[in-house]
């Protein structure tokens, strides 16, 4: 039965389940943590994370692997422990009144989903977590103010007409605009290249701007003990399920009107609030077509604007010459799956959904040193040595070293950090050892023998990101 038809709760049904549903263990680094619990348990190995919380399917229980905290630098007290499943969190938030232990935070509600956290007698923080259910107490089971038989809110924003969605618990079109808590989409789907300019007040709780199958800007996010608010700030891709967090990018004004817009390319997207730069991300944004939307969790907003606007299209082309030993003697040649442009900074390489990168049409034996100027603004790089060694970059600044011979993957934290400008990053596979430095400073260092590796040298993005390659060489020593 679908989440969306009504049905009959019994009324002696406990607000909050006799079962465990998550058993929380918080990490620093999600992709290290999720990489070794499925090698744990025998599970296929995940390239890459899309989110900061990733739960691992148990028999019994799930395993929710939790990054916020360690984000946030929240105490060991001010994480929660375990998670109680509940059909109607609402009435659960209530009934924990009802017998005297005050909730540690409001209800968090998002659409399909709530949760909030309280403590036992020893401080130990538990979350209940599950449906929204009823807000009132008298049994209604779905969002919204108006009979669901009713028409659904109509609002034009001056250039695009918005319909309030049915996950909306509060909307209502006024003098100043559409006031909404929940969600509104265009009813019509726009192509990229585009912009999506709005002129909206928050009035608490989180903003959001939607595109795509699962993009979105979430403004002023932040933790439980703020109810959600916050100066955080996260890009999810438009085109793949990828999150980006930025903790301390800072919070648009509250209580005041503010112009937000988000230009989305193929290869770039841009975000300015008031006119001003707030945000740039690189990654492959084309051949998307979607509805658009605002909407906003645990607060409210009021629109007065929402226009989507249809941007010029971009020219592309591929490749880049490779020296060897000093003379030009190969290629970079890129998958199409990498969506590749030949710009005035290099060669532009993206990965969404397919996996791609860009390979020399050479194999090179060890020993050899590869030296390649690179950027990319998510820091994402990563360098392949056939299919057996990779160097990876990581957004959050880690590294982390697949080695070609015992199939370990090493992590060295803090040593994958770029300067979001053009970087030479330097690897070098000599027969008892391994290096890689970035811009002369050594970051990662492994003996080994490596005198039988022989491959291609690789270079790309994380999922949805994107690299710039200005130059590269090989020397072989």
């Amino acid at each position: 039965m679908s989440e969306t038809t009504t049905t009959a709760r019994e009324k002696s049904g406990h607000p909050i389940t006799n079962r465990v549903g998550g058993v929380f263990m918080h990490v620093s680094n999600m992709e290290r943590s999720v990489n070794w619990y499925h090698k744990l348990f025998g599970m296929p190995e995940r390239s890459s994370v899309t989110d900061k919380v990733h739960a691992l399917a148990m028999q019994g229980q799930g395993l929710v692997l939790d990054q916020h905290g360690y984000d946030r630098k929240l105490a060991p007290k001010d994480r929660p422990m375990l998670m109680f499943d509940s059909p109607d969190v609402h009435a659960a938030y209530r009934y924990l009144q009802q017998i005297g232990v005050a909730p540690e935070s409001r209800i968090e509600e998002y659409p399909g989903m709530a949760f909030f956290t309280f403590r036992d007698p020893d401080g130990n923080l538990l979350m209940v977590c599950g449906k929204p259910g009823s807000r009132d107490g008298l049994g209604g089971d779905g969002p919204g103010t108006a009979d669901a038989k009713q028409e659904p809110l109509r609002y034009d924003g001056g250039g695009c007409e918005l319909v309030v969605k049915d996950s909306a618990y509060y909307a209502d079109a006024t003098r100043e605009g559409l006031t909404l808590t929940g969600r509104a989409f265009t009813e019509s789907a726009f192509a990229v290249p585009l912009r999506i300019e709005t002129s909206v007040r928050l009035e608490g709780g989180c903003l959001r701007l939607l595109y795509g199958k699962h993009g979105s800007l979430t403004f002023n996010y932040g933790p439980s003990s703020a109810n959600g608010t916050g100066e955080e700030f996260y890009v999810r891709h438009p085109a793949v399920d990828k999150d980006f967090g930025y903790v301390d990018k800072g919070a648009i004004p509250v209580g005041e009107w503010v112009r937000l817009s988000w230009t989305i390319r193929e290869r770039t997207m841009e975000v300015r609030v008031d006119g001003r730069l707030f945000h740039e991300q690189e990654g492959y944004y084309g051949n998307l077509i979607s509805k658009a939307g605002i909407g906003c969790d645990n607060g409210r907003i009021t629109m007065k604007s929402f226009v989507v606007e249809a941007l010029s299209e971009e020219e592309t082309a591929p490749r880049l010459p490779v020296s060897r030993n000093g003379t030009a003697a190969d290629e970079l040649v890129p998958d199409a799956a990498c969506h590749p442009v030949m710009t005035a900074d290099g060669l532009w390489l993206g990965y969404n959904e397919e996996w791609g990168c860009a390979r020399t049409n050479a194999a090179y034996s060890a020993p050899f040193a590869v030296e390649a100027v690179v950027r990319s603004d998510t820091n994402s790089v990563v360098l392949y040595g056939g299919s057996s060694a990779r160097v990876k970059f990581h957004p959050d600044g880690s590294l982390s070293f697949l080695d070609p011979v015992t199939k370990e993957e090493l992590w060295a934290e803090g040593k994958g950090r770029l300067s979001g400008r053009f970087a030479t990053v330097r690897w070098v596979v000599d027969d008892d050892r391994t290096t890689v430095s970035v811009d002369g400073d050594c970051r990662f260092e492994r003996e080994g023998d490596y005198s039988g590796c022989r491959f291609a040298i690789g270079l790309g993005a994380d999922v949805g990101s994107a690299v710039v390659v200005r130059s590269m060489e090989v020397e072989e020593r």
